[in-house]
């Protein structure tokens, strides 16, 4: 083969596969996918956790996570404080577990006194039953309170952390979980979803919404 030709197939190979290439190094251009409901909540407890730090001086091991005792509450319909949906109860679920990873201890205030038995449906130790639970108080240091508020565009979530002992907000966030099917049928209250035929999610208004979550994936 000519000396010439072989020096020439690196540029050829570059010329032919420089779309490729910038394709690969800069992305197609199209939107990531919407956030789902956990991946919005662990963006809320990053966001959390790093108000709650410097504002109480955690960092040293005699004041770290795990001396804090959390109480995680089930967020609350803006409109209707005593109601709360199928999602604000799964979205407490989650803001419990991501805070758990974290290392705080977080307190189940729904446990029964007695393990319950349900025939036909099985054994339980969680309850609602304000007279069957173990105890009507819980003491706590941190209580993680919040309100949402249902849209055409997706459910709003204003989570806060209150100190317990003075009721001073020491952090909060908010965060749009986007809609969809799952996300209208666990808000329940008649919210309607519609499918849009093009890709609504503007890439730069998700990267600015789940910015926390990004830096989350690090913990």
């Amino acid at each position: 083969m000519n000396p010439s030709v072989l020096r020439c197939l690196p540029l050829t190979f570059l010329v032919a596969f420089a779309p490729l290439l910038m394709g690969a190094l800069c992305g197609s251009g199209t939107p990531p996918p919407p956030p789902q409901y956990p991946d919005v909540a662990m963006a809320m407890a990053a966001d959390l956790d790093r108000q709650l730090g410097p504002r109480l001086g955690m960092g040293s091991p005699g004041n770290s996570r795990g001396l804090y005792w959390v109480v995680v509450t089930t967020p609350a319909e803006l409109s209707a404080l005593d109601r709360a949906s199928p999602l604000a109860r799964l979205f407490g679920q989650e803001l419990s577990s991501a805070l758990v990873a974290m290392g705080y201890n977080v307190q189940e205030i729904r446990k029964a006194s007695d393990i319950i038995f349900s025939r036909g449906q099985g054994e339980f130790t969680l309850t609602r039953d304000t007279r069957a639970l173990a105890a009507s108080r819980a003491t706590a240091t941190l209580v993680v309170a919040g309100t949402y508020i249902v849209t055409p565009g997706g459910v709003r979530f204003n989570i806060e952390v209150m100190d317990a002992r003075n009721n001073n907000i020491v952090a909060m966030t908010s965060r749009t979980l986007p809609m969809d099917a799952t996300v209208g049928a666990l808000a329940g209250g008649g919210a309607a979803y519609v499918s849009p035929t093009v890709a609504t999610t503007d890439p730069a208004t998700f990267a600015r919404e789940m910015m926390p979550y990004s830096m989350a994936r690090h913990w």
